[in-house]
């Protein structure tokens, strides 16, 4: 009776939200206890096996629920108030409010368990700064790599954007780390850097100088004037699959769509969990892409990734209200 008494603590902690994992237990009890105990004690783990199940579905169909009642009652078909005008994230504001989210920077999902998101034709993760970047005051990971001394070399996070942007002749030639001038996936751009995973999956951005095509890159100091690719930037894969994993791989996320003839929200649609590794097969594949806003004058990174919606997200999709 030992064994029946720890089987069912067993169950008693499980955190059952998935028929698929449902079943794989029920084959495995049955398979564990064919000969071993009588069919009333089978039937009885079965019977807890079941009831957990239940619970679980229940309190994830009850969390569901309650925000699509929100997007019913409080977003769908309603007029889009705005009070702002110059800021852009302020439709995504009146979304949150309108659903009950605090606006928070938590690297957590907004709400029951789900991350919302706003439909566009391309949606993005998060704003995941690096772990470091060649101004951090701490670089410990990019000076082992580029083989300098500790605080060998000093930057401001200005020089960095001149080092790595391009002025702006429409802002008055402010400089922003943004645009096409943002390294893409695997390939050199044309200021010569690219963004490329290493062996144990930190993500990484890489300069070449020799690879840079700027008419003007020999006004670069001349620790950049090396023949080697050197780090400027990293996302320690711990740091960023806890974004991920904390973020989408709960319960999943949820797009609210808009008709543009009305301009209102129709639709709520809600997708399925995704991990780290997706992320990362993705980004890979380049259908995740690094979006960098950074430009002098603000201290927000805007290290952001997004994805198109036809070609990720929308794919991810398993229910529509």
């Amino acid at each position: 009776m030992t064994e029946l008494k720890e089987l069912e603590e067993y169950l008693e902690k499980l955190n059952i939200n998935d028929i698929k994992i449902y079943n794989k237990l029920d084959d495995k009890l049955d398979n564990k206890l064919d000969n071993k105990l009588d069919n009333k004690l089978d039937n009885k783990l079965d019977d807890k096996l079941d009831n957990k199940l239940d619970d679980n579905l229940d309190n994830k169909l009850d969390d569901k629920q309650e925000i699509i009642n929100l997007f019913m009652n409080n977003v769908k078909g309603n007029k889009i108030i705005i009070n702002s005008k110059n800021h852009n994230g302020a439709e995504g504001h009146w979304l949150e409010k309108q659903m009950k989210i605090k606006h928070n920077s938590k690297n957590e999902p907004d709400i029951n368990g789900y991350e919302m998101k706003k439909n566009s034709s391309k949606i993005s993760f998060g704003d995941f700064s690096a772990s470091e970047y060649l101004y951090s005051p701490n670089k410990t990971f990019i000076e082992k790599y580029n083989e300098w001394k500790n605080n060998e070399i000093k930057i401001t996070r200005n020089d960095y954007i001149k080092y790595f942007g391009t002025p702006n002749e429409k802002k008055n030639n402010r400089y922003s780390w943004s645009g096409n001038f943002v390294p893409k996936y695997d390939n050199w751009n044309y200021c010569g850097q690219k963004l490329l995973f290493n062996e144990n999956n930190d993500l990484c951005i890489y300069y070449s100088y020799e690879k840079d095509e700027r008419h003007n890159k020999n006004e670069l100091p001349d620790f950049l004037k090396v023949n080697k690719q050197l780090l400027i930037a990293v996302w320690i894969s711990d740091k960023l699959k806890h974004h991920i994993n904390n973020k989408f791989n709960k319960k999943g996320f949820f797009i609210c769509k808009k008709n543009n003839d009305t301009n209102t929200y129709d639709k709520i649609c809600f997708g399925k969990p995704f991990d780290y590794n997706i992320f990362i097969e993705n980004i890979k594949n380049k259908i995740i892409i690094f979006d960098s806003g950074m430009y002098q004058g603000n201290s927000r990174n805007y290290s952001q990734f997004r994805s198109s919606n036809s070609k990720f997200w929308y794919l991810l999709i398993t229910e529509e209200y």
